[in-house]
């Protein structure tokens, strides 16, 4: 609810949705993948299990997040898998060294996050946001998935 008030509602992209922008992304296991807005974990929980990756989730819904910790205790990925309660700027220690930020986040929510992200951002790091592109970068790729049973682009992005 807090989410729904002041930023964006959680919507759950599909199963095949996340993998298919992991594949994009060609994430490789032992790298790690930041999930802003993580929701559940689900993309996480994906990225460690079929992708053998790390990842570090922030959620700033105390409901989302509560539920995040529970399924990635119950997958069996608490030691994969951190989570970080509260707004984005939480995991900025982290991005410069990521190797990956996976965003399912709304338009407006996207173009207001660009350049914080990409102030941030390691050279390495590669961004991969599914169905909204930024404003001021162009993708390096683009593919085509469905998610929620619409056709959706996933973007890959790098500096």
């Amino acid at each position: 609810m807090i989410a729904t008030i002041t930023g964006a509602p959680i919507v759950y992209a599909n199963s095949q949705a996340i993998i298919d922008a992991f594949k994009l992304a060609n994430l490789q296991s032992g790298q790690t993948v930041i999930d802003l807005g993580c929701g559940n974990a689900k993309s996480l929980i994906i990225a460690a299990k079929k992708f053998g990756a790390k990842g570090i989730g922030v959620e700033r819904s105390p409901y989302a997040y509560l539920n995040s910790v529970l399924r990635i205790w119950w997958y069996g990925e608490s030691q994969n898998i951190t989570m970080i309660y509260g707004n984005f700027e939480k995991v900025e220690k982290f991005l410069p060294k990521c190797d990956l930020v996976y965003m399912y986040l709304w338009d407006r929510v996207v173009k207001n996050l660009e350049p914080w992200l990409y102030d941030h951002i390691g050279p390495k790091t590669h961004i991969v946001s599914l169905a909204f592109q930024f404003a001021q970068h162009k993708p390096k790729k683009s593919a085509q998935t469905t998610n929620l049973g619409f056709k959706h682009w996933i973007y890959l992005y790098s500096r």
